[in-house]
């Protein structure tokens, strides 16, 4: 009789050392599960700055060369304007409304060119803005992921341990009877 009372003694820390087992375990998966996520979202973040960098490097580089083509395009013009000063005394005032009508084009097309820059770079901004907001809501959404999963993890783990506690009980409860009748039949003996 004391050899059934202590392997169900046994038998009860068994379980209870495999319930604090089965609860690390999944203590361990909710972390690494986070650890995971958080790498990833690190890694997106990375990428998006590095894709960022880059555009902005391009259009540096782009604007660069525009002020480039537009100085020695200054610079040409204003070589012919000596040239032609220098050169032919009686066509000047020709030369100079063909160089001012010239100028005004290239004004024109200028003022253009740097309108549909800005309105280029505008739109580059706009798309900066729209993939920030997205990562930010794709972000907000993961965390909401993982709060879910960590809440769902949770109420699984308190629901298993609670019937797991309720189960003890019952077997505790059952040992005490068997141990109430096991002493009734003793003493009846």
């Amino acid at each position: 009789m004391k050899d059934q009372i202590s392997k169900l003694q046994e038998g009860i820390q068994a379980e209870q050392l495999a319930r604090e087992i089965v609860d690390d375990r999944k203590t361990k998966e909710i972390k690494l599960a986070e650890n995971n996520l958080l790498i990833e979202l690190n890694t997106e973040k990375g990428n998006r700055r590095d894709i960022e960098g880059k555009i902005n490097k391009q259009l540096d580089e782009h604007l660069y060369s525009l002020k480039v083509d537009l100085a020695k395009e200054k610079r040409l013009r204003e070589e012919a304007e000596d040239r032609h000063y220098g050169t032919f005394g009686e066509q000047i005032n020709r030369l100079q409304e063909e160089i001012d009508l010239e100028n005004k084009l290239r004004e024109e097309n200028s003022a253009k060119l740097i309108k549909r820059l800005s309105e280029e770079i505008g739109k580059f901004h706009e798309m900066l803005g729209y993939e920030k907001r997205i990562r930010e809501e794709t972000q907000t959404t993961m965390f909401r992921m993982i709060e879910d999963i960590q809440g769902k993890v949770l109420n699984e783990i308190t629901k298993e341990k609670k019937e797991r506690e309720e189960n003890e009980e019952n077997l505790v409860r059952l040992l005490e009877e068997t141990c109430n009748r096991v002493e009734k039949s003793l003493m009846s003996s």
